[in-house]
């Protein structure tokens, strides 16, 4: 598997004919003159991600490079299985397996794109499946997929030589930030320290804007210059969104300021209805409601009561309990209800109002049963 999307500056090379067609990894095209074109060297390509820009971005590329320079209306076919019903993507999947099948009229290669094949069961995707047990060597075939995907369809792309490539960046703050490095690394980008922290800090979880930020500031200063932070901040707009849990760490922290700051994040660039943030503050604490007087003397025990399939939900939610005490958790759980009633229509706020009302009473909470833990912003 490739792991993480490789954006290049826009244009790229689109004469594979000019360097003689080569099937090269990222290099300097020497008929174009544009750096990092990969030219097409596999009949079958899988793309995978969970962030839908970053997806289509990477699939906008992959299609460009297969396309070579030739003319999209002759030899391009792309499909959606996003339907509604399953008749409509049976008959999608019947569409795609014939055009893949059939040799291209006006081109030596056809190209056939297939998005969202996670959205259709293993049966409706049977006679793909069946497909790629013999795929046509003409024929460039690019598969979108979020999510996981049957095993049998997997299976077959591995079994007909298909690549995949992952465009999941990771949702600690650590694996973006070196995303964030190796992608302006290979846009021929320089940065200060400074520069990509102050990146890493505004775009937070929100990372579908990255590849428009590489465009503009290559297009804006060139690959000669290395960028300070001045250099960059104003490309960067308002501030993106970040991890939910980054709102429930503050709270648990006592950290008001910054709960506050997590929650209009959130509620701005992350596009959160209030209603969802609710849900999710409340089933972090009934996760210590759950624990509370049950018989757990670890982190395992806990991990078994709360069917956690990692010890460190369980345990931050046994700290936390330890820390508000039994009390401490039912008057969290008060200020929730309260709050969902507030939201509902029972006192005439607007619902960020509510909300920042609910967050900093959570976070005096923690913080007056306990030490505040120091968090990093």
């Amino acid at each position: 598997m490739v792991s993480g999307p490789r954006f290049s500056p826009r244009p790229s090379c689109s004469a594979c004919g000019g360097c003689g067609g080569a099937r090269l990894s990222w290099r300097v095209c020497p008929a174009s003159g544009f750096t990092r074109v990969r030219h097409w060297g596999v009949s079958v390509l899988l793309i995978t991600g969970d962030d839908e820009s970053i997806l289509l971005e990477e699939l906008g590329t992959r299609i460009h490079e297969a396309l070579g320079g030739a003319d999209r209306s002759l030899v391009l076919d792309d499909f959606d299985l996003d339907r509604p019903t399953i008749d409509e993507r049976e008959q999608v999947v019947r569409s795609v397996v014939d055009a893949a099948a059939t040799v291209a009229l006006f081109s030596d290669y056809r190209v056939v794109v297939v998005r969202n094949i996670g959205k259709a069961t293993v049966d409706t995707l049977a006679p793909l499946v069946d497909y790629l047990a013999n795929p046509l060597d003409s024929t460039r075939l690019i598969l979108t997929a979020s999510g996981k995907l049957a095993k049998s369809v997997a299976d077959a792309i591995k079994k007909a030589g298909g690549t995949t490539v992952s465009t999941s960046v990771g949702t600690d703050a650590k694996q973006r930030e070196m995303w964030f490095r190796e992608q302006l690394e290979a846009a021929g980008l320089r940065l200060d320290p400074a520069a990509i922290a102050a990146i890493s800090e505004r775009l937070g979880a929100d990372v579908g804007r990255f590849p428009g930020l590489i465009d503009t500031l290559v297009s804006t200063f060139g690959t000669s210059k290395k960028l300070s932070r001045d250099d960059v901040v104003p490309f960067l707009g308002e501030a993106g969104s970040v991890s939910m849990f980054k709102l429930s760490d503050a709270i648990d922290a006592g950290n008001v300021s910054l709960a506050l700051e997590v929650l209009h994040r959130l509620a701005g660039a992350g596009e959160m209805h209030a209603m969802q943030l609710l849900k999710f503050l409340h089933t972090h604490f009934s996760k210590m409601l759950r624990l509370d007087g049950a018989d757990v003397s670890s982190h395992f025990d806990a991990m078994e009561i709360l069917g956690a399939k990692s010890e460190y939900p369980a345990k931050k939610a046994m700290e936390q309990l330890n820390r508000l005490g039994s009390d401490g958790v039912r008057d969290a759980l008060q200020l929730l209800a309260d709050a969902d009633v507030h939201l509902r229509g029972g006192r005439d706020w607007p619902d960020i109002l509510v909300m920042e009302v609910l967050v900093a009473r959570l976070a005096k909470l923690s913080a007056r049963r306990g030490r505040p833990t120091p968090l990093r912003r």
